[in-house]
Order: C-alpha cells, then sequence, then structure tokens
C-alpha cells in the first residue's frame, strides 16, 4: 500500500437526499478498532474517537459522497470481482471509523465516453499511442449529447432501480455491500478501451447529468471521495484543470480541494511518468495519495481495507464546516 487542490462547469451539488431502505443488525463482531492504553491497561477505540474531532482544524463533514470511477474496457473482469469482494470488509470499517450519524452516498460511474466504440487501442510505456485526432474521435461529453448507455459520459451507473446508494454510518453495511459488489462487476468489460477516468470523475460532477447524478454530491460539510479502478492509461483529452475545476466548484461551498479525496488501485507506471491521471491523483493534499497496484489482487485489502478507511474519516474530521 502506498501511503496518503477555479472556474468550470456547473456542478450538480443539491442538499437533496435519496432514500434506501437498508437493513438494520448488530455488527460488534466486524467491528474494526485502534488500540490505545490507559493507566489501566489496553483500551479499543474507533478512529473517530482517536482523532477527537473538536481539536481538529475543521469540525467534521455530515456527509461522504463516495464515487467509484471504474474502468469498465475488456480486460477488467478480475480487478471488478477482486474490488467487490474486498468492498464488504473496507464499508464495515470505515462505518466503524467515522462517527455516527454521517451519510453515505456510494456511486458508480464508468471509464467510457463512446457508446458506438470498437476499436482496441494499444499502449506502449504506461502511454497512449493513439493521436489525439483519434482520442477526440471516442471522446463524446455529455453536453454533445447522451449516448444512452448505462454509466457512461460520467453519468452514475445504475443498479437493481438505483443511481446511488444512500445510507447512514447507524445501519447495518450489509445492505450497501450487496448493492455495490453487484453494480461493481454488473459494469462488464464491454467499454471503449480508450478510458477516460479522470473525464469521467469531472463530467459525474456537471449539470448535464443531473437526470441520473442530482443529488449524488452535497456541498457544504461533505467529503467527496474519489476512487480509480484502471489498468489502463488515461486518456482524457482536456487538460487536467478542466476536471479539476469541476470538482472544486461541486465543492465550492464546503471549501474546495480541502474536501476532496482522491484514491485508487493503478497501475504502478502512471507514477513514474506522471501520467494524467497520477496528475490528477496528486493535485488535492501535499501527501502522496493513498494508492496500490492494480495488478496485484491479494493485496487489496491493504488498500481498500481499515487504513482507507482511516484515511477517510480523517478527511471527514478535517474539512471546513460553515
Amino acid at each position: 500500500m502506498q501511503p496518503g487542490a477555479g472556474t468550470g462547469a456547473t456542478p450538480v451539488a443539491t442538499d437533496v437526499t435519496a432514500t434506501v431502505a437498508s437493513a438494520t443488525g448488530d455488527d460488534a463482531d466486524t467491528t474494526a478498532v485502534a488500540s490505545s492504553t490507559t493507566a489501566d491497561g489496553p483500551v479499543d477505540t474507533t478512529m473517530a474517537e482517536k482523532l477527537d474531532v473538536d481539536q481538529l482544524p475543521g469540525s467534521g463533514c455530515e456527509y461522504v459522497d463516495m464515487l467509484f470511477v471504474i474502468d469498465n474496457s475488456a480486460s477488467m473482469e478480475t480487478y471488478q470481482q477482486a474490488l467487490a469482494d474486498q468492498f464488504p470488509a473496507f464499508v464495515e470499517a470505515m462505518f466503524t471509523e467515522l462517527p455516527a450519524g454521517i451519510g453515505v452516498h456510494v456511486g458508480i460511474t464508468t471509464t467510457e465516453f463512446d457508446a458506438g466504440c470498437e476499436a482496441a487501442e494499444t499502449t506502449g510505456n504506461c502511454q497512449s499511442t493513439a493521436s489525439l485526432d483519434d482520442v477526440q474521435m471516442h471522446y463524446v461529453p455529455p453536453t454533445e449529447g447522451n449516448d444512452g448507455v448505462n454509466g457512461s459520459q460520467g453519468r452514475l451507473f445504475q443498479w437493481s432501480g438505483q443511481n446511488y446508494f444512500a445510507a447512514s454510518t447507524d445501519d447495518d453495511p450489509a445492505a450497501l455491500s450487496t448493492w455495490f459488489s453487484g453494480a461493481a462487476t454488473a459494469a462488464g468489460e464491454n467499454g471503449c478501451s480508450f478510458e477516460m477516468p479522470v473525464a469521467a470523475a469531472g463530467w459525474a460532477t456537471h449539470l448535464a447529468n443531473a437526470v441520473t447524478n442530482d443529488g449524488f454530491i452535497r456541498d457544504e460539510g461533505g467529503l467527496l471521495v474519489v476512487f480509480f479502478l484502471t489498468d489502463e492509461p488515461d486518456k482524457s483529452p482536456e487538460s487536467t484543470a478542466t476536471y479539476e475545476a469541476m470538482l472544486l466548484d461541486a465543492k465550492a461551498d464546503c471549501g474546495g480541494a480541502e474536501c476532496v479525496f482522491v484514491s485508487g488501485l493503478v497501475p504502478p507506471c502512471v507514477t513514474d511518468i506522471n501520467q494524467k491521471l497520477w496528475q490528477f491523483m496528486t493535485l488535492w493534499s501535499d501527501e502522496e495519495p493513498r494508492w496500490g497496484d492494480i495488478g496485484d489482487t491479494a493485496q487489496y485489502d491493504d488498500v481498500v481495507g481499515e487504513a482507507l478507511a482511516g484515511a477517510v474519516a480523517e478527511a471527514c474530521a478535517n474539512i471546513p464546516v460553515g
């Protein structure tokens, strides 16, 4: 596991909260804890208790909105399944680490922007070999029309009748885990080989996608978590700053970059060549983002597990409120 900042288009950022019925129950057996010690011996505490929110610069978030940008090209079945398998442990840990009563939204979008794509694009040294003209042929932003594909062009992927799953940290996380695990694999492997994950993250906040995405992102008091799952170089054709501005606009009332947390499972070579995906991932903090090698599925629990849950809880506690 690896350790772990405009102007732009009008974002989707409302206080409307979709409601989803989810089961409740006792999750004591799956509670993740962190250990501390007192004069009377060791004491188990959650991350939320350890952080002591009152002592942090921010006063803590009210919401956590998690956007998973999932590559849906032909090579992704194994990685989608591995993420789906690991997600229940992550969400259980996150619900434990976050304070009680935090509203959680989880949604998925894919890396596709061309519904009619039949091209197979090759890569060399972790970089695209396609010309900009070739890339542009496979880039149809939602402002140019809806291509009708579920989860394409930055739209949220509808699964089981829901565009995203809404829950609370007071809930049993099992219902969310079931929904996500099904959705992550249902995203499939029929998407375009011209993957554009950074563009998908940006357009997920845009008013052009309001029909499917409205209500997903809460602005003031909300932490936006973006998680990438992709095994190919990013081919988003516009500048990184274009997509950065979209997210900053979506979190303007919250405080901009302070309210965005980015992580992912990506090709490790993106760090060496400062590929566009890596440029985007490193915009939001002075510290290196938490990331892992997408190809090392045996180590997914090191990235999508208690460590990431704790990092999300800390980012939540530190965002400015009011």
